[in-house]
């Protein structure tokens, strides 16, 4: 018993985002009823970042190991399906290709759960 509590409460540290709370002067000096002040660079200094703004590397990067992981996944599915239908009733080989159309499937949950965690982050920046 002891062994699952610290196993969750790793997992809920692992996985639990931490909050950072932290003060943005900005936030007050670029407010909309400032006039001329919210229009000053530092106020616009982060709408166009090349690095992670709407269209910066970090979105494509992500978009394309994203693909890329994707397309190997489908592949795996194929081919281990191919395995599958043709074990001939060999229950080790089918059992070896049933888990790797588990383990596919489920890296195909991941890599889509991913990028969406990384396309919510990124419009969150």
């Amino acid at each position: 018993m002891k062994r699952l509590v610290v196993t969750l409460a790793a997992l809920c540290y692992l996985l639990l985002p931490a909050t950072a709370l932290a003060y943005n002067p900005l936030s007050e000096a670029c407010g909309t009823d400032n006039g001329a002040a919210s229009q000053t660079a530092a106020c616009t200094a982060g709408t166009d970042n090349p690095i992670v703004g709407p269209n910066g590397v970090l979105k494509k990067v992500s978009l394309i190991l994203a693909f890329v992981s994707g397309v190997v996944a489908v592949i795996m599915v194929l081919f281990s399906g191919f395995n599958y239908v043709t074990s001939g009733g060999d229950a080790k080989k089918a059992a070896s290709a049933r888990s790797a159309i588990v383990g596919a499937a489920v890296g195909l949950v991941i890599i889509a759960a991913s990028e969406s965690i990384v396309i919510f982050v990124v419009s969150k920046l």
